[in-house]
């Protein structure tokens, strides 16, 4: 660990590849929407300035500043982080401003303007109570009136049993372990706590489930590990606990950015939602909650200025939004899981909601649009519709024409850039859409694909086959079924079979999204 400029955080190894849809502008809206909560700044034109703090390897705040018109800045103290992320808004032509200043430096700068949003995904728990301070003193400053502010960080109560495991990993990385690179210490961490596990503790007669819970563990990527676990500043807080810290900056708990979480019937049993509903203030119903959930992890949206939508605005505006889908309809399940367990959809409802969405090739309709085909489906079951399939992924917000032809451009450069990475790489997994004004999760394959066919090759075989020699270039193989496939026959027949099924089920999605032409 750098611990010139680390001030405790795991920098050993670089951060994940990861995109998280929640620090998305028009996704943050949308929730908030969803929830009845008014978005008061000024829709996400040109002149709107969104921030993101602790961005990681940048793959989220740079396909939002390729997909959006507003401006990006935002920091990420490890310079490999920053590195990387500049080279990704290099090549999509945003202007993000991408810095590695720690927090303190960002807030000193002095060209900081008023931000519309700031989002911090994965930090708030892995900072000092020094660093939280200064960004609620970023907000504070920063965050235009009516601004939206997204943070998510480990939770109690839910973290509660196993928060002494995470402490285990700590001490024996610290004391523990002489040498090593970060991964081979991880695995010593883990294996460490294996071996005290299986010699039966005392602890483990009030958390019998912790065995478990680090088999659970031990299956994650060990960069992934590295970051969430291995830092010296991690804290699990309760959700009272950030509220209060943040309301230093004026800011109000909104909603959650997690939309299943307003369906209760698969979230809270009925006594539950009975005891709940007894419950005035809303701080309090959502801690409460927390128990009855057991929530480990939140996401939630702050904003300066709270302001409750009366029922029939919050109606106009969920008609005049645009929705499109983002899978095709047959692939969408009509189950949906919750803290209860799995739910089922009524397909009688769901289905041709789906089908609606999937005429004219898939081309974004309002949700006005939608009704007017479904006249027996009343209000609060198309809102339901609407909360569960954005939730699932399933559906997603779409942008005005207007933006998506002031981004498309920045769009096509990021994706062409990432094609190019994929033909070495395996871990950015998620493209740009100037559509949904965020990302879209495409395989590598998928992205090889696309790339074949934008060097002008137009059969799902001719895919198959620039795929498979550029694979054999490398001696990679591909595996199926987990048994690697060791013929040319055998991978390239594979790689035929997942061509025309991505030219058949996703590429029609791809062009919907604007991704392919």
């Amino acid at each position: 660990m750098n611990e010139a400029w680390g001030e405790g955080y795991f920098t050993d190894i670089a951060y994940t590849y990861g995109y998280y849809r929640e620090v998305s502008p028009l996704f943050q809206r949308f929730c908030l929407l969803l929830r009845g909560q008014a978005a008061m700044v000024p829709d996400n034109g040109p002149d709107a300035w969104h921030c993101e703090l602790g961005y990681g390897q940048g793959v989220s705040v740079n396909i939002h500043a390729a997909a959006n018109p507003g401006r990006f800045m935002g920091t990420d103290f490890n310079p490999a982080h920053a590195a990387h992320a500049n080279q990704l808004a290099q090549a999509a032509g945003s202007g993000a401003l991408l810095y590695d200043d720690s927090f303190e430096q960002f807030l000193a700068r002095r060209d900081l303007p008023q931000f519309d949003s700031i989002s911090l995904h994965g930090v708030w728990s892995w900072v000092s109570l020094a660093n939280r301070n200064i960004i609620t003193q970023l907000a504070r400053r920063h965050l235009k009136p009516g601004g939206v502010m997204y943070v998510s960080y480990n939770s109690m109560p839910g973290w509660s049993p196993a928060n002494p495991l995470r402490h285990l990993f700590v001490t024996h990385d610290r004391y523990g372990t002489a040498s090593g690179n970060a991964v081979e210490r991880v695995e010593s961490a883990l294996e460490f706590s294996e071996s005290l596990l299986a010699a039966r503790p005392n602890y483990l007669q009030t958390a019998p489930h912790l065995v478990e819970h680090l088999k659970s563990i031990a299956t994650q990527n060990r960069h992934y590990l590295a970051h969430e676990y291995f830092n010296q500043d991690w804290r699990c807080m309760y959700f009272t606990e950030v509220v209060d810290a943040l309301t230093a900056a004026k800011l109000d708990f909104a909603c959650t950015a997690v939309p299943q979480d307003a369906i209760d019937t698969i979230n809270l049993s009925e006594p539950a939602q009975q005891f709940l509903d007894g419950l005035g203030h809303p701080v309090l119903r959502e801690q409460v909650r927390d128990y009855f959930v057991n929530k480990q992890f939140r996401k939630d949206l702050f904003v300066r200025g709270r302001f409750a939508l009366l029922p029939g605005q919050q109606r106009e505006q969920m008609l005049d939004s645009r929705l499109v889908l983002t899978t095709a309809p047959d692939l969408v399940p009509m189950t949906i899981q919750g803290a209860q367990g799995e739910g089922r959809l009524q397909e009688t409802h769901y289905r041709p909601f789906l089908d609606i969405l999937a005429e004219q090739h898939h081309a974004p309709k309002t949700l006005r649009t939608i009704a007017a085909r479904m006249p027996q489906t009343s209000w609060p079951i198309l809102r339901q519709i609407v909360t569960v399939l954005t939730g699932m992924g399933a559906i997603a917000p779409c942008q005005s024409d207007e933006a998506q032809a002031q981004v498309r451009d920045r769009c096509r450069k990021l994706n062409s850039h990432l094609f190019d990475l994929a033909r070495h790489r395996n871990d950015i997994l998620t493209l740009a859409s100037p559509v949904l004004g965020g990302g879209v999760a495409m395989g590598r394959f998928d992205q090889l694909f696309l790339h074949a066919r934008e060097e002008g090759l137009s059969d799902p075989d001719q895919w198959a086959a620039a795929t498979w020699t550029l694979l054999d270039e490398q001696d990679q193989r591909i595996m199926k079924d987990g048994k690697k496939l060791e013929t040319p026959e055998e991978n390239l027949a594979e790689l035929q079979q997942q061509a025309r099924d991505f030219n058949e089920v996703r590429l029609p999605i791809c062009k919907s999204l604007g991704i392919a032409d």
